[in-house]
């Protein structure tokens, strides 16, 4: 055989080999797919005031120390920052009820296993259900004032690990927040995520 032939035959079937292994990659059913970013915890082209940020007085500083607070009108749509599978929900708290732990919530779970909580939502605003694959940007819920709340706000942190209260917050970004760092006292519009 040619020099020249037995090269192009044998690059012929290491393209084979290789299109046969990719083509066997196997599918996990509603597999999570990585996503290490994270958006505004609201719709596109909505506005909110950032009321605390990461270590402000009220409550966030030591294992909160890293979460974000957002004025919100109740009954607001609220969004998935990232992808995840529905980790736990609460809904049965009425607004109003400034009980501490009587708090509505929605967490997510992350494919790295990080935890987005979304906390103080409204009675019956936990709009999906345990188990449940949601997309970024998805409205997931809606804003409230229950539990441990001075007013309709939504609160929102990250985990790792550990999804109760209590669990150590780590810091994040949203890269649909514009150029700055989020920053107590200014209004937030979630911009379109850049592609």
């Amino acid at each position: 055989m040619h020099p020249a032939s037995r090269a192009s035959t044998s690059i012929a079937i290491v393209m084979a080999t290789v299109g046969a292994c990719q083509s066997f990659q196997p599918r996990v059913p509603n597999a999570i797919q990585p996503d290490a970013s994270y958006q505004l915890p609201f719709p596109v082209g909505d506005s909110a005031k950032l009321i605390q940020g990461n270590n402000g007085p009220y409550g966030h500083t030591g294992a909160a120390a890293y979460a974000f607070d957002f004025i919100m009108p109740i009954g607001s749509a609220v969004t998935a920052a990232r992808s995840g599978r529905v980790y736990a929900t609460e809904s049965r708290y009425v607004d109003n009820n400034r009980n501490p732990g009587q708090e509505n919530y929605v967490v997510i779970q992350h494919s790295d296993g990080t935890f987005g909580r979304y906390y103080h939502l409204t009675q019956g605003g936990a709009l999906v259900q345990v188990g449940a694959t949601v997309t970024r940007g998805d409205t997931i819920a809606r804003s409230g004032d229950t539990g441990a709340s001075a007013g309709p706000h939504l609160h929102f942190d990250v985990t790792k690990g550990c999804a109760e209260w209590g669990c150590q917050t780590i810091r994040i970004q949203f890269d649909n927040a514009g150029a700055d760092s989020l920053v107590q006292g200014h209004i937030y519009k979630a911009l379109p995520p850049p592609r």
